[in-house]
């Protein structure tokens, strides 16, 4: 009852939040509302725990609408599906009504960068060298992806934990190809490139070049480089680059933003030639690209095993990360691998009374210390939902008798290492061809 009591609470806290009766059908049961973080004119962004895992997230919830307005949510969807980099804010889940989508995201616990610029003096170089390289390399990872951000911001870059800064929001970003001119006036006004402020065509990585020069400007100084009591002032200083340097930052910085900062859009950096500035540099090295790869591209056996404590079966949640369809296994695997990177393991409580623990497989990495619940354990890793097992309730039927209490508690186990060792299992990543040719 009081289970039942508490989904009842969650429905009713999400049906206020969001006004929106799927909202609940959507997200109650697996999601606890925890209250609004964010609202644009577009979206709303909720902060939300997600339960079997514990971990907070970020929900934004995206109206549909018709024409222009459904174009642009389904754009960014589809945007945000194919990115994959330490320094964006990673997608987790999408879940889709007929007229809502909710992208369910990694919750970034130390907020918008802007709210961490002292206003007046801005942040010490060595500070904003690291943020500022974080988020450059976010932006050129997107360019060589061919795509164009076009609102890059203080606020649409969020600090984790750490103090890592991840690039986020896509609502106005668009694919490009080289050389095309985009036409599309959108974006944060004290932001603008001057090709914007002129109303011409404009090459989408050009523009957020100047953003970010804008962006460094502000990290540096604690205030933005074109001001004015008008619209029309703040334009005449930006047609006329027309800022102020303070003399105390370094030769090194003011270079690189004077050269974001060039009216011809033609003349300004690259991102690879931002990344490879010496201000961005240590010890005369280049500033090092991250690691672009966060999805994994084998499977996590401990995460695997957690997920089967769960409920979930093998092909299911491996199909859903390794083929990116951002549903509720791949959602639910993600959560667990972030938890194990930041040093917590999987928090799923795996205890069977009566039966042995689970020894490490002699090939792969299994912690001697996983030992599996109430509801699965190691001997019904062959009676998974799926191609291990007709119905959950055979599995669980099994899980009741005394023979299979008494049986080949590591045999599945085996069967397990045995496939994932497997040269067949599948590499993450959308490859129908792959995922035809392997056998489950």
């Amino acid at each position: 009852m009081k289970a039942l009591r508490k989904v009842e609470q969650d429905g009713m806290v999400w049906r206020d939040l969001a006004a929106s009766s799927s909202l609940e059908e959507a997200l109650t049961g697996r999601y606890e509302p925890l209250g609004v973080v964010g609202q644009g004119s577009f979206a709303k962004v909720f902060l939300a725990r997600h339960i079997l895992t514990g971990t907070k997230v970020a929900v934004k919830v995206l109206r549909k609408g018709e024409g222009a307005t459904l174009s642009w949510v389904l754009s960014e969807l589809d945007i945000m599906k194919g990115l994959e980099h330490p320094h964006v804010v990673q997608l987790l889940e999408i879940v889709q009504t007929p007229g809502t989508a909710y992208v369910v995201m990694e919750h970034m616990a130390g907020g918008q960068l802007g709210q961490h610029i002292p206003e007046v003096v801005g942040l010490w170089e060595d500070e904003a060298r690291t943020l500022f390289g974080q988020v450059a390399s976010a932006v050129g990872y997107c360019h060589a992806q061919g795509i164009a951000h076009r609102d890059v911001k203080a606020d649409n870059v969020l600090l984790d934990a750490a103090g890592r800064a991840k690039l986020c929001d896509f609502g106005l970003a668009c694919r490009f190809r080289a050389g095309e001119k985009l036409g599309l006036l959108c974006g944060t006004v004290a932001y603008w490139a001057p090709e914007l402020h002129r109303r011409e065509p404009y090459d989408g990585p050009a523009v957020d070049v100047w953003s970010l020069g804008v962006l460094l400007f502000l990290m540096l100084t604690g205030c933005v480089p074109f001001t004015g009591a008008s619209y029309a002032q703040a334009k005449e200083q930006v047609l006329q680059a027309r800022y102020h340097l303070p003399f105390h930052l370094s030769d090194e910085a003011q270079s690189l933003v004077s050269w974001m900062l060039t009216l011809e859009p033609t003349h300004r950096p690259t991102l690879q030639q931002i990344l490879g500035h010496p201000w961005l540099s240590q010890d005369g090295e280049r500033c090092p690209s991250p690691p672009a790869e966060l999805l994994p591209k084998r499977p996590d056996t401990s995460i695997l095993l957690a997920m089967l404590d769960l409920g979930y079966g093998l092909q299911e949640t491996w199909v859903s990360v390794a083929t990116l369809q951002f549903n509720e296994a791949m959602a639910t695997y993600l959560l667990l691998g972030h938890q194990k990177t930041r040093g917590a393991g999987c928090q799923v409580r795996l205890q069977i009374p009566g039966q042995p623990q689970v020894g490490p497989c002699p090939s792969l990495s299994i912690p001697s210390s996983l030992t599996l619940g109430p509801r699965w354990g190691v001997s019904n890793l062959l009676f998974a939902p799926g191609p291990f097992c007709p119905t959950r309730a055979a599995a669980e039927g099994a899980q009741t008798s005394q023979q299979r209490a008494r049986g080949r508690p590591n045999l599945s186990a085996i069967f397990l290492c045995s496939l994932l060792a497997s040269s067949q299992f599948p590499a993450c990543g959308p490859s129908a061809q792959l995922l035809a040719e392997w056998q489950w």
